[in-house]
């Protein structure tokens, strides 16, 4: 019997019977497992991903990773805090081994090596002898009269040596102190217990080392908790050797702490000046109708698939439909199931449309990603919040303030956490089960005048903030592994990247709020910031205003901010 098919038909059929075969293979996944280390043993936390794609995973507690990879991946991604990134042929029959080496430009010119404790050690807190073993936040350092020398003049002296302190003044003139991890705008200054006694951190400069026994710094949640307001700027715990401090008197008055050469002269621009239109939606802008908008977008999609584009495009085709809009911007998780990164900026304008219950969803996702990030529990909760479910919401931030959600180190955010559970109480005491919270919470006397909080979708990303007062007065944040490398260490450590500043008594008229991108980015899924304000934080008047920003709009210096305190 004669073929009905030409030769030209028959390779047509085999063309396609190829290509079908090759998206095939493409397709197919294979798992590939391995180690990540440093010198000194496995590394935790650190990011693979398959090269050019949204496909990554963190390692575990013991360095290991395991991702699917199609056959079109070849090359894996190896990125982690104060280390070097690494690019890395992919092995699928063998668990690779992958080294880092620590960035020189980071590494510490000077080792301190503290001594090593005995198994049980009792400390001195503020709820009494505890042991450490049994506490829910971080004691901080301590110094022993072991530790001072004959060198050390003042009380001052000491404390230089302890991280996160910063001193004011000229000795002999009424020196004071700051911690830096603290700092606020109107940084509220650390108080003192001596020997039991809570006291204006002024009694620093009358006591000499020879009479200390110990100090320790209390900068948790612990210190708020115990001393109310007055301990929300941290404590210094001495204990002397003589215990007599209690016969100490002195007026309970916190000195301001202003900086002397802060005013300010810049002109900076707006976000919206410098915000450069992309082009996708210059191309976007031309269409005429909803029909030629849908074609153009297609069009893009089949050589852009970053999530810029798929955000802009969501956000433009608002005017539009916005069940398309919404179906656009769902790509993100469908495209990006694990990367969290993408996820979080994905939940941001979920968060800013009101599409709350989506957003429960996302960081449900993001916490089985990453069940041992504090901030997972913290995003969730507040979500929950937004969504209704208060009981839930109440749960988790109560975990999160008291520290007991297992194998989770919540110390990072302990205070912001404080801050938003006493919120929720404030506006849905009557909807969850207060009966048996600590007096703490509920008190009634709870509000902020200004609360601004920056949450950024990357922990260890560098980037300068600065508040301008309405009398011209600057205060600078700043949040690089140069300068706050601690800091960012305990980000990533801890699995968090917030921050609030709070503006108590905040003087009336304008402020600004300006900030610097200082990271080198990558198109393909760069570093969202999500930027709220709150005025009257906790009072039925409060308003609220949040931005979600591209920081690589923020290359240069901008303006993000300008509001109206009155």
């Amino acid at each position: 019997m004669k073929s009905v098919f030409n030769s030209g038909t028959k390779f047509f059929i085999l063309l396609c019977v190829f290509l079908s075969t090759s998206v095939l293979l493409a397709q197919q996944k294979t798992v590939v497992t391995g180690v990540v280390k440093s010198a000194d043993g496995p590394i935790q936390g650190a990011t693979v991903t398959a090269k050019n794609t949204f496909n990554e995973v963190a390692t575990n507690q013991k360095g290991e990773f395991s991702i699917k990879v199609t056959q079109d991946d070849t090359v894996l991604e190896v990125s982690s805090f104060a280390m070097e990134y690494k690019e890395l042929i992919i092995q699928r029959d063998t668990p690779m081994t992958i080294k880092l080496d620590y960035d020189g430009q980071l590494l510490d010119e000077v080792l301190i090596k503290g001594k090593k404790k005995s198994k049980d050690e009792f400390v001195e807190t503020a709820y009494g002898r505890k042991n450490t073993k049994s506490l829910g936040y971080s004691t901080g350092q301590e110094i022993t009269e072991e530790d001072i020398r004959d060198t050390d003049i003042t009380v001052f002296d000491i404390l230089r040596k302890m991280p996160g302190v910063e001193i004011f003044g000229m000795p002999g003139f009424n020196q004071s102190i700051l911690f830096t991890r603290n700092r606020t705008i109107t940084s509220q200054a650390p108080r003192v217990v001596l020997d039991g006694a809570l006291l204006d951190q002024s009694i620093l400069n009358s006591l000499s080392p020879s009479e200390i026994s110990s100090i320790k710094l209390l900068k948790g949640l612990t210190a708020t908790l115990r001393y109310g307001q007055l301990g929300s700027g941290g404590i210094i715990f001495i204990v002397t050797k003589l215990g007599k401090g209690n016969n100490v008197s002195t007026k309970e008055k916190i000195k301001s702490l202003q900086v002397k050469g802060n005013e300010y002269v810049e002109t900076v621009p707006s976000l919206a000046t410098v915000n450069n239109k992309s082009t996708t939606l210059s191309a976007l802008e031309k269409a005429t109708t909803f029909a030629q908008a849908k074609a153009i977008f297609k069009k893009q999609e089949k050589t852009i698939t970053t999530i810029p584009f798929y955000i802009e495009s969501s956000e433009y085709f608002l005017k539009w439909d916005k069940e398309y809009s919404f179906e656009i911007l769902s790509t993100i998780a469908s495209l990006a199931p694990n990367n969290i990164k993408a996820l979080k900026a994905y939940a941001f304008i979920l968060e800013g449309r009101g599409a709350y219950k989506k957003v429960v969803n996302i960081y449900n996702r993001i916490l089985a990603l990453r069940p041992d990030s504090s901030q997972s529990y913290r995003d969730l909760a507040l979500a929950y919040e937004a969504a209704g479910d208060y009981e839930l919401a109440l749960t988790l931030l109560y975990q999160i303030v008291y520290n007991t959600i297992p194998n989770v180190d919540c110390s990072g955010i302990q205070e912001l956490a404080y801050n938003e559970l006493r919120h929720l109480l404030a506006f849905h005491k009557n909807k969850v089960s207060f009966e048996k919270l600590p007096n703490e919470l509920l008190s009634l006397n709870f509000k902020k005048d200004i609360r601004i909080v920056f949450e950024w979708t990357q922990p260890d990303v560098d980037f300068d903030v600065q508040f301008v007062s309405p009398e011209r007065k600057f205060f600078n944040w700043t949040h690089t592994r140069f300068e706050s490398k601690s800091l960012l260490q305990e980000e990533v450590s801890q699995g968090y990247a917030i921050k609030e500043h709070i503006i108590d008594d905040a003087q009336t008229g304008p402020w600004i709020v300006n900030m610097e991108f200082l990271s080198t980015e990558r198109p393909k899924n760069p570093t969202y910031l999500k930027y709220t304000v709150f005025q009257d934080y906790g009072l039925p008047t409060q308003t609220k205003n949040t931005k979600i920003i591209a920081m690589k709009d923020l290359q240069n210096k901008v303006t993000i901010d300008r509001f109206v305190n009155k």
